[in-house]
């Protein structure tokens, strides 16, 4: 390493290969990034700034952030600038923006404060995320979760998950239902999972669920649920191992259906 003392005029390379690096990194960006002076207008805006709201840089310096956003929102975003003004950030505020081309799209800012060397805020830089996909994945997962739940209470079939590493048991709507537990009452452990079934089943169907975990092959069989009002019931049970990406099974994710109707007749106990 040299002795030799740095000069003055060497920073001004040193400051300007640190703005270019940081502008590749604007431009490569997949979020929009924009930045913004003391009065809310645009002054910086990269290229996916462009795809995600449809204006040419050209077009969109100099303009008020707020025209990026539709009327009715503007006095939300109105107050989140001022909270960034006064030094603070806003996180993953979620709204509504609206393109060049007048179609709303759905995105997640976050707004940071640009302070200069005396401490004082002199602009706003945001980050937008286009989370169009994102809504459409989380309205996909949830008309199908709705089908799932429906088919589950036709067929009284829940599904149950158990991890192995932390003991975690979880438990579908339905599965709720046919042991008789309300989801704040069940501890989501293998204990309280075990303590659902009749005493003397216990030892049997404990035992078929370890052996599957240490054999990784899947089981199914049949137990009695002793409910807390006291009603026996019939579930059929079976499940597959699930493994790690390296091969090693760290739980089981099973189904256990109602039986009861097929195994009790009208003049035994729990029909």
């Amino acid at each position: 390493m040299s002795t030799q003392e740095a000069r003055p005029g060497d920073r001004a390379p040193a400051r300007n290969v640190r703005l270019t690096i940081l502008e590749a990194f604007a431009e490569a960006s997949s979020d929009a990034l924009l930045g913004q002076d003391a009065d809310g207008r645009i002054t910086e805006w990269n290229r996916s700034a462009e795809r995600i709201f449809g204006y040419l840089e050209a077009e969109i310096l100099g303009q008020p952030a707020a025209s990026l956003f539709a009327e009715h929102l503007r006095a939300e975003l109105g107050s989140a600038y001022d909270t960034v003004i006064a030094g603070e950030r806003v996180d993953h505020l979620e709204t509504e923006a609206r393109r060049k081309d007048g179609m709303p799209i759905p995105i997640s800012i976050s707004i940071l404060p640009v302070i200069d060397a005396d401490g004082v805020v002199v602009g706003t830089v945001s980050i937008a995320q286009d989370v169009t996909e994102k809504r459409l994945a989380q309205a996909t997962l949830a008309e199908v979760e709705a089908r799932l739940k429906g088919g589950e209470a036709q067929a009284h079939v829940g599904r149950w998950l158990w991890d192995v590493g932390t003991g975690a048991v979880q438990w579908s709507d339905e599965l709720h239902r046919i042991h008789g537990v309300e989801p704040l009452e069940f501890a989501g452990t293998f204990e309280a999972h075990v303590d659902c079934f009749h005493p003397d089943e216990r030892p049997r169907i404990r035992a078929a669920m370890e052996n599957a975990v240490a054999t990784g092959r899947p089981f199914e069989d049949e137990y009695r649920n002793l409910r807390p009002d006291g009603q026996e019931r019939w579930i059929y049970v079976r499940a597959e191992p699930t493994l790690s990406s390296a091969g090693i099974v760290v739980g089981l994710r099973g189904i256990g259906q109602d039986m009861s109707n097929r195994r009790f007749t009208p003049d035994r106990p729990g029909s």
